[in-house]
C-alpha cells in the first residue's frame, strides 16, 4: 500500500541531485570569475558538460552524495548560529563584516570542509584500496591488550589509527603548540 511517506521512486531520481548541484556550482564559479568572458550561454554548456561527466564516474556521485547532507547541516548550523546572534541583538552591519573579512570563522569552515571531503572520499574508495596496502599486521599492545590495525574493514583500520592513543597525544600536543605560537606572536593591544 502506497502511503503519504513513500520515497521509494525518488530512489530512481537520486542520479539528477547531484548533476543539478555540480551544474549550479560550476555555473556559480564561472560567471563570479568571468574566467570565459561574460556570456551566459558559453558557461552553461561547459557547467553541463561537466555535470553530464560527472555521471561517467559512479564513485563522484557518491562522494557527492555523503558530502552533500553535510554541508546542509552546516548550513542549517550557520544560520542557527546567525539567528541566536540577531535574538541577541547583533546588529546586521557587525556581522555582515565578520562574515566579510577573512578570519577564524572561514579558516573553521574551510577545515570542515577538507575533513567532510576527505571522509566522503576515504568512504568511497577507502575500502578499494585496502587490497594495496599490503599484507602486515601490526599489533599495538594497549592497556586493554594487544589491538591489530591491518583487519579488513577499512572503517575498523581508519577508526583504531585515529582513536589510537598515540595520534590522539600528537594532536594534543599539536593543538597546544600552536595555541601557544599564536598567543606568543600575537600582537599586544
Amino acid at each position: 500500500m502506497a502511503t503519504f511517506l513513500e520515497v521509494g521512486l525518488l530512489q530512481h531520481f537520486s542520479v539528477i541531485f547531484p548533476v543539478l548541484l555540480v551544474f549550479v556550482t560550476v555555473f556559480a564559479l564561472l560567471q563570479q570569475s568571468k574566467m570565459f568572458g561574460e556570456n551566459k550561454g558559453l558557461h552553461s554548456l561547459i557547467a553541463i558538460s561537466i555535470a553530464l561527466l560527472m555521471l561517467f564516474s559512479p564513485g563522484v556521485v557518491q562522494v557527492i552524495g555523503i558530502m552533500a547532507p553535510w554541508f546542509v547541516l552546516i548550513f542549517m548550523f550557520i544560520l542557527m548560529i546567525l539567528l541566536g546572534f540577531k535574538f541577541l541583538g547583533v546588529s546586521d552591519k557587525s556581522i555582515t563584516e565578520t562574515m566579510s573579512s577573512w578570519g577564524t570563522v572561514h579558516w573553521f569552515l574551510l577545515v570542515i570542509g577538507i575533513i567532510i571531503f576527505i571522509g566522503a572520499i576515504s568512504s568511497v574508495y577507502g575500502a578499494s584500496l585496502l587490497p594495496f596496502s599490503g599484507a602486515a599486521t601490526t599489533t599495538i599492545a594497549t592497556a586493554g591488550g594487544n589491538m591489530t590495525t591491518a583487519t579488513g574493514d577499512f572503517n575498523a583500520n581508519v577508526g583504531r589509527t585515529i582513536f589510537h592513543p598515540k595520534v590522539i597525544g600528537t594532536v594534543f600536543i599539536l593543538i597546544v603548540g600552536s595555541f601557544t605560537i599564536k598567543l606568543l606572536c600575537g600582537s599586544s593591544k
